[in-house]
């Protein structure tokens, strides 16, 4: 007993474009189109550049070109295109195939170091190490010093321990800053930068905006066609000719088609109050951005609304929201706690207060002489926030952020770059 509700004025263009189409009358289409000032020509023209899929090429179509071409016969192509496909990501060797295959057999030997060759360099490698060997090999065929560094001394390079390398291959300093500085034109994972899948693209179910200081939120369901019961089974269930086993039935369908409706018009009330009460808590993001979510659970907001907490983690799952700095997952507003201090007393710190002061600290620090662990922690509690030296440095690790001897090296390469 359920309709689909048509928008607005649809439903006539809706049947005549259907039924144009259906008939392939290209004169009534043309004519139609004139009538609104838009030439035929100019709509199918659009049309068919919106509806063109510009497919990219990954990076396993990219291998296996170049084994097509390098293959001798089919039983090659047949090794090549097993171990292509089997690459990882990164672009590096499968794990699973090195266990199948005797990864030592010459002819699979023979083919993989043809793979390392075929571009992007460095492909079919065993992981980083072998990969940025391969490529320096292949870009810089005479350089055997950053050869060696990276064979002998891969480990002391992930540290930047330059006094090390400078040590163990008995060559200067300066010498070994300077050959470092190539590896950044090697690529460590060669298959980054390729096709991967299809591209998905996030559609915010909200758009939250701030106006005059009141939080406004609208739901993006527009584009979801209504329902409605429909007219003829009404009018069929108020006929009194139609007998009692008919009308039990269709009454049934009725009353069940109608608490339907009034379910989804709760679950978009529930949405709603959900979305503008983790808003409530939230303003100070929505009017400063990045670095100023409070803490929140999903306990806080069920209190605040009057649902179950699993209500709000349903509404919270797979959804977004369109802020004005960007598009964000509904689960990013929920942020966990940290005990603080501050002049107000005691309270709590939400972890995303915590990361955007780090940064700060870290960004006002004297280059030459980076903050520890430790000073970082007391430069927190200065500002009211107590964490343990191991909560800064699981918070600086999330951030991407080296240590301060990392940082201090990557100062002096900096600095000698610029003399």
């Amino acid at each position: 007993v359920l309709e689909e509700v048509p928008a607005p004025g649809s439903e006539n263009p809706l049947q005549d474009d259907v039924s144009r189409t259906l008939s392939n009358d290209e004169k009534t289409y043309d004519e139609s189109y004139s009538q609104i000032g838009v030439r035929a020509g100019d709509d199918k023209q659009r049309h068919y550049i919106e509806n063109t899929i510009a497919v990219k090429e990954s990076l396993t179509d990219h291998l296996l070109w170049q084994a097509k071409m390098t293959a001798p016969a089919m039983a090659d192509y047949s090794v090549y295109e097993e171990i292509i496909t089997s690459l990882t990501a990164e672009g590096f060797l499968n794990p699973d195939l090195i266990d199948r295959n005797n990864i030592e057999d010459k002819k699979i030997k023979s083919i993989v170091k043809n793979i390392q060759s075929f571009d992007p360099v460095g492909c079919a490698s065993s992981g980083i190490r072998e990969s940025l060997l391969i490529q320096s090999r292949y870009y810089y065929p005479e350089d055997e010093i950053l050869h060696r560094m990276i064979k002998f001394n891969f480990d002391e390079l992930e540290r930047l321990d330059y006094t090390a390398i400078s040590r163990n291959l008995d060559i200067n300093l300066a010498d070994v800053i300077e050959k470092s500085r190539l590896l950044q034109n090697l690529n460590p994972f060669p298959g980054f930068g390729f096709f991967t899948g299809e591209v998905k693209y996030l559609v915010p179910d909200l758009d939250v905006r701030v106006f005059n200081e009141e939080i406004v939120v609208t739901l993006n369901d527009d584009w979801i066609s209504g329902v409605r019961i429909s007219s003829y089974y009404e009018n069929l269930l108020k006929q009194k000719k139609a007998d009692i086993e008919h009308q039990s039935y269709l009454s049934e369908k009725i009353n069940n088609a109608r608490s339907l409706i009034k379910n989804i018009s709760t679950r978009r009330e529930t949405i709603y109050n959900v979305v503008k009460s983790i808003m409530l808590y939230q303003q100070d993001f929505l009017k400063k951005g990045s670095g100023h979510l409070r803490y929140l659970t999903h306990h806080d907001v069920a209190a605040d609304v009057g649902v179950h907490e699993s209500t709000v983690s349903r509404v919270a799952s797979n959804k977004a929201v369109q802020t004005q700095w960007g598009v964000f997952e509904l689960k990013y507003f929920f942020v966990s706690k940290l005990k603080g201090q501050s002049n107000e007393g005691d309270e709590e710190q939400s972890s995303d207060r915590v990361k955007s002061l780090m940064q700060l600290i870290i960004g006002s620090e004297n280059p030459e002489k980076p903050y520890s662990d430790k000073d970082i922690a007391e430069h927190m509690k200065e500002s009211g926030i107590v964490v343990a030296r191991r909560t800064v440095a699981k918070y600086r690790e999330f951030l991407n952020i080296p240590s301060s001897n990392k940082r201090k090296k990557i100062n002096m390469i900096k600095q000698q770059e610029i003399l």
